[in-house]
């Protein structure tokens, strides 16, 4: 199956030395443009994504900003996962009840369902994950200290706040600051995540795909 792989225009760069290993990208969210919300109720940056063979993202990773009051876009047959990437926590309405994503604790539903957000006095920017139920699944987590970990076949590695060192036995150290980040798909070799100033929290995004 042909699928293509996407990045926020502008926003990626070689990291060091990986001219030799070009499964690792280097992301500046702070570069990434702007775009409307599938139902123009707000604004988002996509940060990276897998267009499938049939033309439909099994995959997205984007940064939207919530301002106030919305209504978010309802996407058949995706499973979403939000978390903030402010030190703070936003309050989910859906239809059947009500879930809190907070800065260290990442939101999980489906995107079938209608969901918004209310009485929010500032804006916020949120880290939002969307994969295709039927193609792959992610696992969202947020970390504040030292870990080793086993990448997925995509792995995305965002700071939130603070700077991070990430490095492995192939792979040079880089450094992120805030709203920076790595892509890293079919690596095998552990990382090293370590915080550099305190206060630093690094968002993970593990994306595994379905077998059919």
């Amino acid at each position: 199956m042909t699928q293509a792989s996407s990045v926020g225009a502008s926003a990626v760069h070689p990291a060091p030395s990986s001219h030799r290993y070009p499964s690792v990208q280097f992301v500046d969210c702070a570069l990434i443009a702007p775009e409307a919300w599938a139902n123009g109720a707000g604004v988002t940056r996509t940060v990276a994504r897998r267009i499938g063979a049939d033309g439909v993202a099994d995959w997205r990773v984007s940064l939207a900003t919530l301002d106030g009051s919305a209504r978010f876009s309802q996407f058949p047959g995706m499973d979403r996962t939000l978390v903030p990437i402010d030190d703070t926590q936003v309050e989910l309405n859906v239809q059947d009840g009500q879930l809190i994503a907070r800065s260290t604790q990442p939101a999980c539903f489906p995107g079938d369902l209608l969901v918004w957000t209310s009485g929010m006095t500032r804006s916020t920017t949120v880290l939002n994950v969307m994969t295709r139920r039927d193609a792959c699944r992610a696992a969202v987590t947020v970390t504040t200290h030292s870990r080793r970990i086993t990448p997925a076949p995509a792995q995305l590695l965002i700071s939130a706040s603070g700077q991070w060192r990430v490095e492995s036995s192939l792979l040079s150290a880089v450094s992120l600051g805030s709203m920076q980040g790595l892509w890293v798909e079919g690596r095998v070799e552990e990382l090293d995540l370590c915080p550099v100033a305190p206060g630093s929290r690094l968002i993970s995004i593990a994306i595994h795909l379905i077998p059919h």
